[in-house]
């Protein structure tokens, strides 16, 4: 942890006592510039303890400061810091990778969504980067939903990137365009449709990420019910392996639209929405 301060009075070595937030929606965070004194003189403070690796690999949860990582980029979201953008990038990458940055994955696309339009370029590069990783340029997508979602004025570029990803190579990764699906979902983008539909017909969408088109088209508000039985969508998600589906990013079918599949799941049980009731559902 020598990237950290080592100043007891420093608010940034504060966050390492502050133990496992009880907050799990954006909104329910606590508003750390007011509450623990940060301002964007500590920036680079909170994008190295965010980066820490000694802090993540702390396995016990009881432990307050493996939780340190958690507060400093919630923080560095609140503090629109757009520097952070591209470390945090690169650790959830690393996480792809290895799983070494726990926790990352289910706070990225809030963190982003609160850093707002001046990360847009960044994440955008970063999903077209041909070295990421299929599924974790995937992921990303997410985040550019959340920016749309919070910034409405940022919302037809976005779907119109976003549509770009179904459009622009018909030979793109599954793995990206079925995010894309998803994240168009999030913002209810009736208008990339043509796009979708023709992403499905050349399968290029894997369905347990948003369903099968009539189910995509039913969240769109496209149609009222579906005209065939749906998929098996139990079977499907079993067929991945209960280790892998745990461990990956892989979503299934959203039931309850107005629960994000990247949000808290609101049984309380800490798991994303996607990973939790709605594989029960």
């Amino acid at each position: 942890m020598s990237d950290t301060p080592a100043n007891a009075t420093d608010p940034v070595q504060r966050l390492l006592t502050l133990g496992q937030p009880e907050e799990l929606r954006v909104n329910d965070w606590p508003d750390y510039s007011t509450v623990h004194g940060l301002t964007e003189a500590h920036i680079p403070a909170l994008i190295a303890m965010a980066g820490d690796l000694a802090l993540h690999a702390i396995e016990d949860e009881a432990s307050a400061p493996a939780w340190g990582p958690t507060h400093a980029w919630r923080a560095l979201g609140q503090l629109g810091a757009v520097a952070a953008v591209e470390p945090l990038l690169k650790l959830l990458a690393q996480d792809f990778e290895d799983g070494s940055v726990p926790g990352l994955d289910e706070d990225l696309s809030d963190v982003c969504g609160l850093i707002g339009p001046a990360a847009i370029p960044t994440l955008q590069a970063f999903i077209d980067d041909p070295d990421t990783a299929p599924e974790c340029a995937g992921y990303v997508t997410a985040a550019l939903a959340k920016i749309a979602d919070r910034h409405p004025d940022q919302r037809e570029s976005c779907v119109a990137y976003l549509t770009s990803l179904l459009t622009a190579d018909p030979e793109r990764d599954m793995e990206i365009q079925s995010w894309a699906v998803s994240s168009l979902l999030d913002v209810k983008a009736v208008e990339s449709i043509d796009a979708i539909r023709a992403a499905f017909a050349r399968d290029a969408i894997d369905i347990t990420y948003a369903g099968d088109l009539e189910d995509v088209e039913i969240d769109l508000g496209l149609r009222d019910m579906r005209d065939t039985p749906p998929p098996d969508y139990d079977a499907l998600m079993e067929a991945f392996g209960d280790d892998e589906y745990d461990d990956g990013p892989t979503e299934p079918i959203r039931t309850a639209p107005k629960i994000g599949r990247n949000e808290p799941c609101p049984c309380g049980s800490g798991k994303k929405y996607k990973k939790c009731c709605l594989v029960a559902a």
